[in-house]
């Protein structure tokens, strides 16, 4: 029987064949460039092919090369899932990763509930603004905000979100009725500076666009980083501010906050639920993606 290549270089070649790149592919395996070089050598030395065609700047896989990186990577991926299944059999602590925002106004009073239908699922919440690499399996499931296009995972929709002004009753009281989108430019107006620059339409951009409200107004008000901090400005009197629909549902629904008009307008992102393909066949995070699709209907039905 012909001796078969170490796993080692076979996962380094499948790097470079993926990322184009022997510095790339060092980078992520957290090797050296002459590590990378050596293994490689030693590997077609081995097999007594060419794999790479050296470039300046990138390389390119020769015909041979192909072959062995499309048969390399189907074998790492069964013995990944085969590897996760075996270690993550008993594991029923489930690792789930959200922005703050959607953390603390729309996942946690949702909670409860999976709990009652999971008795023996226990659930880590990571609410954080960074991204976070699945592949580094620090975290089973990440929720996403965004625009839906994400590699190397299996992206689950969600629901899809809007927006709409609020504020106050305190603050409401003490100003004229508002029954225009014009009667808000009246109004001291929150803004959210990180919704106004990262492209979701969750903003006052995107209303003012919807409502045909002059552009150049957008900017007179408070500006705050992040929809925690704006709403809870907003719900502390300080003035107007543009609200996802998600993130509000108790505030309305206690009063605490009050919508102005009845226009809801569409942001450009959805949430998503992303998961690695090796994981989502695992009970827990199956049984967690699933509740959120049930609670995200549920919700976007409010």
């Amino acid at each position: 029987m012909r001796r078969l290549p170490q796993l080692e270089s076979l996962r380094v070649f499948e790097a470079i064949a993926r990322l184009g790149s022997f510095k790339r592919a060092g980078e992520e395996l957290n090797v050296t460039a002459s590590a990378i070089s050596h293994r490689i050598a030693d590997l077609e030395a081995d097999l007594g092919i060419s794999l790479f065609i050296r470039h300046v700047r990138r390389v390119e896989l020769t015909m041979e090369g192909e072959r062995l990186a499309a048969g390399v990577r189907r074998a790492l991926l069964e013995i990944e899932a085969t590897v996760a299944g075996v270690t993550r059999h008993e594991r029923t602590r489930l690792r789930v990763a959200a922005t703050p925002s959607h953390a603390v106004r729309w996942l946690a009073p949702r909670l409860g509930r999976f709990r009652e239908k999971n008795p023996k699922t226990e659930i880590d919440i990571v609410a954080d603004l960074a991204l976070v690499d699945l592949s580094q399996r620090t975290i089973d499931v990440a929720l996403r905000f965004g625009g839906g296009l994400y590699s190397g995972v299996e992206t689950e929709w969600l629901m899809a979100d809007t927006i709409f002004p609020v504020a106050s009753p305190g603050y409401l009281a003490a100003h004229p009725p508002v029954t225009d989108p014009h009667d808000v430019l009246r109004l001291s107006r929150i803004l959210d500076i990180t919704a106004e620059n990262d492209g979701s339409g969750a903003n006052w951009r995107q209303w003012f666009e919807a409502n045909k409200l002059p552009l150049d107004t957008i900017g007179d008000g408070m500006n705050l980083n992040g929809a925690l901090l704006s709403l809870e400005a907003a719900a502390s009197g300080l003035g107007v501010a543009i609200a996802r629909k998600s993130l509000v549902e108790n505030e309305l629904r206690t009063g605490r906050l009050v919508r102005l008009l009845t226009m809801d307008v569409p942001t450009n992102w959805d949430h998503y639920a992303l998961v690695l393909p090796t994981l989502s066949a695992w009970g827990p995070a199956r049984s967690f993606i699933d509740w959120l699709k049930t609670e995200s209907s549920a919700s976007s039905g409010v």
